[in-house]
């Protein structure tokens, strides 16, 4: 019973962090231009049954292709090399025997300070970011894509608010 009612309040903290963590500034902005993007996906720490790096990418691309945003084949200069980062943490944990992840969908792409004009020099930077915490159980790995299908919902959200599909 004290399991129970400390796991419970593990998952309500873990929720109130990610629903504030998903009402993060407008970013958005940063996202305009872009004719694409080109997927990274990292699985770290524990890759249970379920979760692959096949799997996830498999369900990057399925958002991004229902949203009509183009999944790139590579990175391209003319696209600032715009990169969606997937991150996927897991972690067992063995006395409860769940599951505590972090996901993660990041772009990153070429900038340039603006007071710099006259030294131009371009640098990669993190521009637009979801993240979402939980818990699950061996059995219930669907919640990290659940997790992953909201910060995807949420990226393509952005992009086509500044990128409409034509």
């Amino acid at each position: 019973m004290k399991k129970l009612i400390h796991l419970t309040v593990v998952l309500l903290l873990t929720a109130l962090a990610a629903q504030a963590q998903l009402q993060r500034s407008d970013t958005k902005e940063s996202l305009r231009g872009l004719t694409g993007v080109y997927v990274v996906v990292q699985i770290v720490d524990e890759h249970p049954e379920g979760v692959t790096t096949n799997h996830i990418e498999s369900l990057v691309k399925s958002a991004l292709s229902d949203a009509g945003i183009p999944a790139m084949p590579s990175p391209t200069k003319a696209n600032g090399d715009a990169c969606l980062s997937v991150t996927v943490d897991l972690i067992h944990q063995p006395q409860l025997d769940v599951y505590p992840f972090t996901v993660e969908v990041a772009v990153t792409q070429s900038v340039q300070l603006k007071r710099k004009v006259q030294d131009r020099v371009d640098m990669s930077a993190e521009t637009w970011r979801r993240t979402l915490q939980g818990i699950t159980s061996a059995d219930r790995m669907d919640v990290v894509d659940q997790a992953l299908k909201q910060c995807l919902a949420q990226f393509t959200q952005s992009y086509l608010a500044v990128n409409p599909v034509k």
